[in-house]
């Protein structure tokens, strides 16, 4: 058993816990942002949320190579960009995530794994953190961390995987990228692990009352506060939920796709810019060329997020 870390915070300051009472993820990036954007210099906020079941995607990510949108919006999961970088994560309410906040002077990222470290042997886990952001256990990864910051405040935010539908993630990636996950990378599932393979007992409550004992351990005077709310948490849900900030601007991708009539295959190569269909090419044995003519018809020059592709093949060959 690994003995646990006691070394506490020399820093004078304001320390807060804040357990987000949302589970809408635009409202919760949001609220985020904006307590970072409001930070003082002698304070430090601990943030505990969850999301309903989204897709969040790093700031400066292709949102159409890298995620399958027609799978997203036929099971209603949320796209979601955030603030930070990095890559797409899967989020549901078997996921807890948190967020430490601070000017760049309190910044103490050694101390603040030792929080989350702590946390989880608290929770009978014993894990390490490897690279720059990344939490493992047993070789696997449960907890991926990305970070903004300017000359005057930083923030780090990450995930928990605790009983998270490891399945959907990998349903959600683009076929390309599937592919490419395919050849010498393993599997996602097979690369990550919920804390609950490995405590049968974890719950997500259990774990966030051990994060708040963890975070009061390393700062004795932390308070406990209810979410603030603001005008300006309300433009920013607002803004982020804007195709444009959603999808990009000017964003060019090419997918490819597979679809089947009759056990056959059809695939498609398309070509997308801001969104439109402006070239597509199609590859099948089908005989019916004056139906191949016709998808090519009803797809091309169309807005990608509004046709349902599976849906006019069946109509045209059906």
């Amino acid at each position: 058993m690994l003995k646990l870390f006691t070394k506490m915070s020399t820093h004078v300051m304001k320390s807060t816990i804040i357990d987000l009472n949302s589970n809408n993820p635009y409202e919760n990036v949001a609220t985020e942002y904006d307590y970072y954007n409001n930070i003082k210099e002698d304070e430090i906020i601990f943030l505990l949320w969850q999301n309903e079941s989204c897709v969040v995607i790093g700031r400066n990510q292709n949102i159409f190579r890298e995620l399958d949108l027609e799978y997203i919006t036929k099971n209603k999961i949320s796209p979601v960009r955030r603030f930070t970088g990095g890559g797409c994560v899967y989020h549901d309410l078997g996921n807890l995530n948190f967020t430490f906040i601070s000017s760049q002077k309190n910044k103490d990222l050694d101390l603040w794994m030792k929080i989350l470290l702590n946390a989880l042997e608290l929770s009978d886990i014993q894990a390490k953190k490897e690279g720059r952001n990344d939490l493992l256990c047993n070789g696997k990864k449960f907890s991926g961390m990305a970070w903004l910051e300017d000359e005057e405040k930083f923030m780090i935010h990450g995930t928990l995987m605790v009983n998270l539908d490891l399945s959907v993630l990998g349903k959600c990636l683009t076929p390309d990228y599937s592919k490419f996950i395919g050849k010498g990378i393993k599997s996602v599932k097979s690369r990550v692990c919920n804390l609950s393979d490995i405590n049968k007992e974890i719950t997500v409550t259990q774990l966030k009352e051990n994060l708040v004992k963890s975070f009061r351990t390393f700062y004795p005077n932390t308070i406990i506060e209810k979410q603030k709310e603001s005008t300006n948490q309300q433009k920013i849900s607002q803004a982020i939920q804007k195709e444009e900030w959603i999808y990009g601007k000017n964003e060019k991708a090419e997918l490819q796709k597979t679809y089947f009539v009759d056990n056959k295959p059809i695939n498609l190569d398309i070509w997308i810019e801001n969104d439109i269909i402006n070239k597509l090419e199609i590859y099948s044995d089908s005989l019916n060329l004056r139906a191949i003519d016709k998808l090519k018809n009803s797809l091309l020059h169309k807005k990608y997020l509004e046709v349902d592709i599976n849906q006019i093949i069946k109509n045209i060959f059906n």
